[in-house]
């Protein structure tokens, strides 16, 4: 069965649908296949049901590469035991602009061109159409491997109600964590030294009578170390612990901008590269606050915004209560 007998041709001529036509397809409700070439073999599908078009060819030469790519959406399947080549666009609120996409790849594979060179070129041709699927910041993906981590061990020595009772770090408040006893605000880097992103001035300020540690966490790449992982791999494994939470850390996750969709784009793995270490926030520790600006900055109500960067390498670690006791290092 060849994927134009499989979906049914529809007899029409396939050269070029104009747009009133690529339309109707869409409107028949009925799957609707055209085979626009012979050598090699291009078979073009209309799915209305799925508000996809799609391209099947015979597998030869390397894969496309269109993982970023929101709408676009590429596999291999095996067809009458051979390997083919398919190639699908999201057609939503733009069914002419993807035939249109799909007919340009069409044309350079027409042209001698090879099946990736042809998807390559379209998309830059039809870059506006397919918008790119943003992840989440480098920075901003590694703040949540971090607080993952610290998440997975609250889980393991609170349970998982209180430990997601207990992360505050979806919640948009000024620390990641609220433990019974104390807060903590988690920072994770890649440098070699213990530098941490302050993201404002009331970041590092504890809350009355509440002490408030910075936990530090220091990452490097793991290349294929079993011990690697990467932040799809920790966030499917943290799902994987939860019952009767799973829902509200679901929606705590799209809060802070994590997808399902997109963990294919979080590949990475790190392992630690140190141990985790803990400070405690007083007096003598070097953050930017409210309270200090208010004493030393004319005019404080006109600054609007603080960012800084603190390194905490020199500084001497604290114990930290439970439920973080046996996460972070023990001091000497």
């Amino acid at each position: 069965m060849t994927p134009t007998n499989a979906a049914g041709s529809s007899g029409a001529d396939p050269t070029h649908l104009d747009p009133r036509t690529v339309e109707a397809y869409f409107l028949l409700g009925a799957q609707a296949a055209f085979p626009l070439h012979t050598d090699p073999q291009i078979v073009m599908r209309i799915l209305p049901q799925q508000e996809e078009i799609e391209l099947l060819t015979p597998a030869a030469g390397p894969d496309p590469d269109v993982t970023a790519l929101e709408r676009l959406d590429f596999s291999r399947i095996v067809i009458d035991g051979g390997e083919w080549f398919r190639l699908a666009v999201s057609a939503r609120d733009m069914h002419y602009e993807a035939y249109v996409l799909m007919e340009s790849v069409v044309d350079q594979m027409k042209g001698g061109a090879a099946f990736r060179n042809a998807v390559s070129d379209a998309v830059h041709s039809f870059k506006d159409l397919l918008a790119g699927r943003r992840g989440l910041t480098d920075e901003a993906a590694r703040g949540l491997l971090g607080e993952l981590l610290v998440l997975e061990h609250a889980i393991d020595a609170l349970g998982e109600a209180p430990a997601i009772e207990a992360w505050l770090g979806p919640l948009a408040e000024e620390h990641d964590f609220a433990f019974e006893g104390f807060d903590a605000e988690v920072k994770t880097t890649k440098s070699e030294s213990r530098t941490h992103l302050i993201g404002s001035e009331t970041q590092l300020e504890p809350e009355p009578d509440r002490p408030l540690y910075l936990v530090s966490i220091q990452l490097t790449r793991a290349g294929l170390a079993e011990q690697g992982f990467s932040l799809a791999e920790v966030v499917a494994r943290t799902r994987a612990r939860l019952d009767q939470t799973l829902r509200a850390f679901d929606a705590a996750l799209q809060g802070l901008g994590w997808r399902s969709a997109d963990a294919d784009l979080y590949r990475t793995r790190f392992q630690l590269r140190s141990t985790p270490r803990a400070y405690l926030v007083d007096e003598a520790f070097p953050a930017i606050t409210s309270g200090r600006l208010d004493q030393v900055v004319p005019q404080r109500a006109n600054v609007v915004s603080v960012s800084y960067r603190v390194n905490v390498t020199d500084l001497d670690p604290a114990v930290i209560p439970a439920p973080l006791d046996d996460f972070c290092e023990v001091p000497a």
